[in-house]
């Protein structure tokens, strides 16, 4: 693997590792908007005392979400790479308060952490740490207690002392960049100090610092100078600036910083991902009124390299726009510095003197932030969109591992290792290598053709080497089958996009009893079918014997509804020692795969026989049969003579990688 698929391999899980991270905290973040949104309000009809306690509630929300960030980020790190998430979390809080509470960097209502990026950091590093001597929890019952206790203590000293250096780093990069800010000290009032202005605000919103507290003696200078003016423009005494807090407010943070707006429309008239269309529109009543954490923190753009970009850049060419405009008399200056509340078009109208050339103005300035963000925001939502799959899967992987951990923990520790190891050994696969499909032909005897694919999952590792599904039985002990069977959907379905589908070749899939039996499965094998455009009726789904052993009504239900959609529905590994035939008999299969174990030691009349009965299934329940694991000419024969014609097995082709499954069928 080069250097530079490693470091696009590094770029793509970091895109979606803080995709994930940011999507647990959303909760909190639409609370802080709401409760923000709700407080003004209060406060514009004048019930202030109301209000003021929505506003301490937003403090408070804002005060634990550094905390916060930091407590999702340890845990899902030390997850992914299969570390206790016991470990990590005090180990991350601990360099948090010990880098934040000496450096101020503490909210002046609470004392709470209050810079995200020290909390990201502070996640990262102690993961890191832990990451790389993989302390377990302690356990007196170990014989080994003793000496762990001393690694313990070792590692837990070493990390004491690395806080304490990175608390001295951070006072030398505070106080440096306090130094930078008087040296550079950006003049708002000027053409280059406003550019410089805004891209400071920008670049340090887009890593979750407030730009305008960072800024905070410029902010109030500029606030002072713009009334001054103001009055002075008023009173006859001077001209009115261009430049002004007025300005910034109406034309540079329309729907929150970074002409969020733009984005918002961007969403909604390009985008094809419905999670972010859900997002856009619950974010729209709060981006009205300029309030952007939604949108900031859902995507997210905070921390993402890919949507800073025009973040940081739509502001800036807004500024050159708006700035031309006025200054060439286009459009009436700026008279009135407006709420920063206040809507978009309304604030141009009201900041220009009532003038509809300032909403004009807006219009245009948020038309060209839509063409800036577009092409940026769609190339993360391709990202977003061939992510969202394993997004889920690692969520939900999570979720199920954790509760194996919480279900054993009064289980002895040997169990408790097991497990560990073997989450650990799901979550290197799922983040190193990958998962590949192979396709096994099924052989119309009658036609000599083709007539459909059995869909196998394979691992491939970072070094191309394909291993058998033995991995299958770890996702079964962290009843995760699931979400396994949802990555293998994607996967297949992806595939079937570049097969040959006219003349009617169907792909299997295999399914849990588990995905079988869940409610939402139908809805989501539609949702995969449209997102892919492949019809149902190239699809077919296998079921294991063991899924229809329960007589479980949702299965029923499930299979019906998927017949009547067109996909075929086949029973897989038939005669293997679970199923009877009444159990066969309530459930309307369109297929029936006869188990390859039922072929062997056919030389001997009692299994001759056998499968000879089994072969006339057909002729009760109406459905088609299929004889698996043929690999001999004697066995395909014997198959033949009991009337089955469609044959799957080794004689006729082993599972092929994608390729040479393609190849095969071209040539048949």
């Amino acid at each position: 693997m080069n250097k530079k698929s490693i470091l696009k391999s590094y770029y793509n899980d970091y895109i979606r590792d803080i995709s994930i991270v940011f999507l647990l905290l959303l909760p909190l973040i639409i609370c802080n908007a709401i409760t923000l949104f709700v407080g003004y309000a209060l406060k514009w009809v004048d019930f202030s005392e109301l209000a003021n306690y929505f506003f301490y509630f937003s403090n408070l929300l804002i005060g634990i979400y550094p905390i916060a960030l930091c407590l999702i980020t340890s845990y899902y790190i030390a997850t992914k790479h299969g570390v206790n998430a016991m470990v990590v979390v005090p180990y991350s809080l601990l360099l948090l308060i010990a880098v934040s509470v000496p450096n101020g960097l503490v909210s002046d209502h609470n004392g709470l952490p209050n810079n995200p990026l020290v909390a990201l950091l502070s996640a990262m590093i102690a993961a890191s740490c832990c990451i790389s001597f993989r302390l377990f929890p302690l356990d007196p019952s170990r014989l080994d207690f003793v000496r762990t206790l001393y690694k313990h203590v070792l590692h837990f000293f070493c990390f004491l002392l690395l806080a304490v250096g990175l608390e001295e780093l951070t006072k030398i990069v505070i106080a440096f960049s306090q130094n930078i800010d008087n040296y550079i000290a950006p003049n708002p009032l000027t053409f280059y100090g406003g550019l410089t202005y805004q891209f400071i605000l920008g670049l340090l919103g887009a890593i979750g610092i407030n730009g305008h507290n960072f800024l905070f003696r410029t902010k109030q200078q500029l606030f002072e100078v713009t009334q001054q003016n103001i009055a002075d423009w008023q009173a006859g005494e001077a001209p009115l600036n261009v430049l002004g807090q007025g300005f910034y407010d109406a034309f540079l943070s329309m729907g929150g910083s970074g002409n969020m707006i733009s984005l918002l429309f961007c969403i909604l008239l390009f985008s094809k991902e419905r999670r972010h269309i859900t997002l856009a529109l619950s974010a729209l009543p709060l981006v009205i009124f300029n309030i952007n954490e939604l949108l900031l923190f859902g995507l997210p753009i905070i921390f993402n390299p890919i949507l800073i970009v025009p973040f940081v850049c739509v502001p800036l060419v807004s500024f050159v726009v708006v700035y031309g405009a006025i200054s060439s008399g286009l459009v009436h200056p700026v008279t009135t510095i407006v709420d920063w509340m206040t809507p978009p078009f309304l604030s141009g109208y009201v900041a220009t003197q009532h003038s509809l050339s300032g909403v004009i103005l807006q219009i245009i300035v948020v038309v060209i932030g839509i063409v800036i963000y577009r092409p940026f925001y769609l190339h993360y939502a391709g990202k977003s969109r061939s992510n969202n799959t394993s997004i889920s899967q690692q969520y939900e992987l999570g979720r199920s591992t954790l509760k194996s951990f919480l279900g054993d923990v009064n289980q002895a520790m040997t169990s408790y290792v097991s497990k560990h190891d073997i989450s650990r050994r799901v979550s290197r696969m799922l983040n190193h290598g990958e998962f590949v499909m192979f396709y096994q032909p099924q052989i119309n005897l009658s036609q000599g053709k083709g007539l459909s694919f059995e869909s196998l999952v394979r691992y491939k590792d970072v070094d191309g080497k394909i291993l058998p599904p033995l991995f299958i039985q770890d996702f079964q002990q962290l009843g995760a089958m699931k979400q396994l069977d949802k990555m293998v959907i994607d996967l297949v379905l992806k595939d079937m996009q570049k097969m040959p589908l006219d003349n009617g070749c169907k792909i299997a899939i295999n399914v849990s009893a588990e995905t079988i039996s869940d409610k939402h499965i139908v809805a989501y094998l539609l949702e995969r079918l449209s997102f892919y455009s492949i019809s149902p009726l190239n699809l077919e789904i296998e079921i294991t014997e063991e899924a229809i052993l329960e007589d479980d009504k949702l299965v029923s239900e499930n299979i019906e509804v998927l017949q009547g959609l067109g996909i075929t529905v086949a029973i897989d590994d038939f005669g293997s020692g679970y199923a009877s035939f009444p159990h066969l008999l309530k459930f309307n299969f369109d297929k029936v795969k006869l188990d390859r174990t039922l072929l062997r030691n056919i030389e001997h009349d009692r299994e001759k026989n056998l499968y000879q009965l089994l072969a006339k299934i057909s002729e009760v329940t109406g459905c088609i049969l299929v004889a698996e694991g043929v690999e001999t000419e004697a066995e395909k024969q014997f198959v033949q003579q009991c009337g089955i014609n469609i044959c799957q097995g080794f004689y006729f082709a082993k599972p092929m990688a994608f390729n040479d499954a393609l190849t095969w069928f071209k040539n048949v």
